[in-house]
C-alpha cells in the first residue's frame, strides 16, 4: 500500500509540471554584478519556487499567463516583479540591492542595555511556541551536496594520490550528488525521509545523502552531527543564550509590512560552542527571518575548519513560518588537503496539518524507493529546482563515462595492478576515522 501511494505521490509530482510551459531563466546578482549563490524565487500565489545555483542561476517553468515573482537573498532587499509569460523562453535576469538597515532613534549610554538584548528575550519567550508549530509537517526536498578540493598533496602516507580521472588539475570535484524526498514529522522524534530519486555522479546506481531536515534553531542545542561536535551548539536564541552570546543591534527594515530586526550574535567568551554571525528576527511575531551563521575552530568544532549556515524563511498563513531554504558552506583543511563544498536544501509543497497512519512511524527512518537511484538524464532536468552549474554537468558526464570504463574487465585487470594508489573515497574515509577520534 505504502508503495502504491509513493508511486502516486511521484506521478503526481511529475504531472503538475505543465505541460504548455515557456521556461523562465536568467541570472540573479547584486548590483556589482556578483551572483548571488541559492537565492530564492517563489511565484506569488501558486505555492511555486525555486532557487539558484552557485553561479545564480536560475530557471523554472511556468504556464503561458500573468505572475507575480518575488526574489530574496539574506542580507538584501526582496524585489517583486511583474511577468507575462508566452509560450517561448524568456530571459529575466535580477539584480537585488543590499538591504538598507536603518537604526532607530535610539540613544545609548554608557551603562544602558543595547537594545538587541531585549528583542533576543522576546525570541527565546516565543522559542518553544516556534518549536512545536515544527512538530507536525510534510514537505518535499530537493538537496545537492558538492564537494571540491582546492589542493592536495602527491602522496599520502607513502602512496601516490590517484583520483583516477586523468586530470592532473588541483582543483577537483570530489563529490556531487542529487536528492529529492519526502520529509514527515509527527512529533518529537518521530520524523521519517522517503527517498523519491537520487543521483550520484560517477555511480549510478549509487545513493545521495538524503539531509532533508533543516537545522532548527528554535532547539536549545544544535546538532550537526558528532563529527563536528558530540555535545553540539548553543542556539543564538536557547534558553541560557543570554549567557552565552553578546548581541548587537545592527538596524530594521520592512518586508511586505513587516518590521525585520538584524542582530549580530558574538560568543562571549572564546573557545565556547557558539555561533557568530547574524540573525534577523520578525518584529511583534519573534520568529526567524533569517540567518547567516558562522563555526570556526573556536567554536569547540572538530574535522571542519569552517562552517557556514544560511536559511531563509517564508510566511505561510497569518502565524505560521516555514524553512525556505538552507545551505551549508564547509571547509576542511587536513594533511594537505584544501576541501571545501556546499550542501544545500530547497523545501516546496508544506503540509501544516498533516494525518498520519498510526503505523506510520516506525522503526525505518530513511527509506529509498525502489528504482529511486535509477531515473533517467530526462527526469532530473525536469524535476530539479536548481539549475546545473557547468562545471556540475561536465563532471556528471565525465564520472558517469568513467564508470562505464571501469566497468571492463581489461581496466579491472589493470587496477589491480595498481592497488597501492591512494584515492579520493580512502581520503574522506580517513578524515571520518579522524575527526571521531577527537
Amino acid at each position: 500500500m505504502k508503495k502504491t501511494c509513493l508511486a502516486i505521490f511521484v506521478l503526481l509530482q511529475i504531472i503538475s509540471i505543465p505541460i504548455f510551459a515557456a521556461r523562465l531563466y536568467g541570472v540573479i546578482t547584486n548590483a556589482s554584478g556578483e551572483p548571488l549563490p541559492f537565492a530564492s524565487i517563489t511565484i506569488k500565489n501558486i505555492n511555486l519556487s525555486t532557487a539558484a545555483n552557485q553561479e545564480g542561476k536560475y530557471f523554472i517553468d511556468l504556464a503561458p499567463g500573468n505572475y507575480f515573482l518575488f526574489c530574496r537573498y539574506v542580507g538584501y532587499e526582496k524585489k517583486e516583479i511583474q511577468i507575462n509569460i508566452g509560450n517561448e523562453p524568456q530571459e529575466l535576469n535580477i539584480i537585488l540591492a543590499t538591504q538598507k538597515i536603518e537604526l532607530k532613534e535610539v540613544v545609548i549610554k554608557a551603562d544602558a542595555e543595547d537594545p538587541a538584548y531585549e528583542i533576543i528575550r522576546n525570541a527565546i519567550r516565543k522559542r518553544k511556541s516556534y518549536l512545536s508549530d515544527q512538530q507536525a509537517y510534510t514537505c518535499e526536498v530537493y538537496s545537492k551536496g558538492v564537494m571540491q578540493l582546492r589542493d592536495f598533496p602527491k602522496s599520502f602516507m607513502g602512496k601516490p594520490v590517484d583520483f583516477e580521472d586523468g586530470d592532473t588539475s588541483k582543483k577537483k570535484m570530489l563529490y556531487l550528488a542529487e536528492t529529492v524526498s519526502k520529509l514527515s514529522v509527527g512529533g518529537k522524534e518521530k520524523t521519517k525521509i522517503e527517498v523519491l530519486s537520487t543521483r550520484v555522479s560517477g555511480r549510478q546506481d549509487g545513493f545521495g545523502f538524503a539531509a532533508a531536515e533543516f537545522i532548527s534553531f528554535y532547539e536549545n542545542m544544535i546538532d550537526l552531527g558528532e563529527a563536528l561536535n558530540p555535545r553540539g551548539f548553543v542556539s543564538p536564541i536557547a534558553d541560557n543564550a543570554l549567557s552565552m552570546y553578546r548581541y548587537k543591534y545592527e538596524g530594521t527594515y520592512f518586508e511586505d509590512r513587516k518590521q525585520i530586526h538584524s542582530i549580530r550574535v558574538m560568543p562571549r567568551r572564546k573557545f565556547e560552542p557558539c555561533f557568530s554571525g547574524t540573525i534577523q528576527i520578525v518584529d511583534d511575531a519573534w520568529c526567524i527571518h533569517s540567518l547567516k551563521l558562522n563555526l570556526t575552530k573556536q567554536s569547540q568544532m572538530a574535522f571542519a575548519d569552517t562552517l557556514r549556515i544560511e536559511q531563509l524563511y517564508q510566511q505561510q498563513g497569518k502565524d505560521f513560518w516555514v524553512i525556505q531554504n538552507q545551505v551549508i558552506y564547509p571547509a576542511i583543511k587536513f594533511f594537505g588537503f584544501d576541501a571545501y563544498g556546499s550542501f544545500s536544501n530547497v523545501y516546496s509543497h508544506f503540509n501544516a496539518a498533516p494525518v498520519f497512519d498510526k503505523k506510520f512511524f516506525d522503526r525505518v527512518f530513511i527509506r529509498y524507493e525502489n528504482g529511486s537511484n535509477k531515473k533517467s538524464f530526462a527526469y532530473w532536468d525536469n524535476i530539479r529546482p536548481l539549475s546545473l552549474s557547468e562545471e556540475e554537468r561536465l563532471d556528471y558526464v565525465k564520472k558517469d563515462s568513467l564508470e562505464q570504463k571501469r566497468k571492463d574487465p581489461h581496466y579491472l585487470d589493470s587496477v589491480d595492478r595498481v592497488r597501492n594508489k591512494v584515492k579520493w573515497a580512502d581520503i574522506l574515509l580517513l578524515g571520518k576515522s579522524i575527526s571521531q577520534e577527537r
